[in-house]
């Protein structure tokens, strides 16, 4: 009787074991396809945000003016992108990510990496103090290159449901201003907006 039931026990474990496995399912996905899965703010969003506004931050006149008068590119500094939405977890850094690719790759502007800095003094510093690096590899103090420009931005956003109808609005602000003069040289919107169905009432 104990080993029947004993056997009994595997069969269902191994049942149980198998209708688990196959309830799980995976598979690639086009990384370029567009998917929304949910109502919050996401990496396409970010991504179709950055093509956007880069694409405008460089044909205002404040680009040509300073090449003109400079004869070099801009350099630019991204601040933290600030998160006025109720979406506590917003991933602002997706945007932050997205812009400086796309400034990057413009090949127009050049940007400064602030968040890396003690790094760079760290490395710097054991380069001349640490004895361990041959003299005419060490870095070279005293040659690093302040920017020109910050790059400031916030997200806000505005819920309306009604029944089983859901838009969300998102609103994307940028404001690039002179380091050495505090003036504002360019200041722009990008909204998306997203309309969401649910066969029931309610959210």
């Amino acid at each position: 009787m104990k080993k029947i039931l004993f056997f009994l026990f595997q069969s269902v474990l191994v049942v149980n074991l198998l209708s688990c496995a196959d309830d799980f399912q995976a598979a690639y996905q086009d990384p370029d396809k567009v998917e929304i899965i949910d109502d919050k703010w996401n990496e396409s969003d970010a991504n179709k945000t950055s093509e956007k506004m880069v694409g405008a931050l460089l044909i205002k006149p404040w680009l040509s003016s300073f090449m003109d008068k400079n004869k070099k590119r801009p350099i630019l500094l991204i601040d933290e992108i600030e998160n006025r939405t109720d979406e506590a977890n917003l991933d602002t850094k997706a945007l932050f990510e997205a812009l400086t690719n796309e400034l990057i790759n413009s090949g127009k502007v050049r940007l400064v990496d602030p968040k890396n800095r003690k790094k760079i003094l760290a490395e710097a510093k054991y380069s001349h103090n640490s004895g361990m690096v041959r003299k005419d590899q060490q870095l070279k103090l005293g040659r690093q290159i302040a920017p020109n420009y910050i790059l400031k931005g916030t997200i806000s956003s505005q819920v309306h449901t009604q029944g089983g109808v859901k838009t969300v609005s998102y609103k994307t602000f940028l404001m690039l201003t002179d380091l050495e003069t505090s003036v504002e040289a360019f200041r722009a919107t990008h909204d998306i907006k997203k309309k969401f169905k649910r066969s029931r009432a309610g959210w």
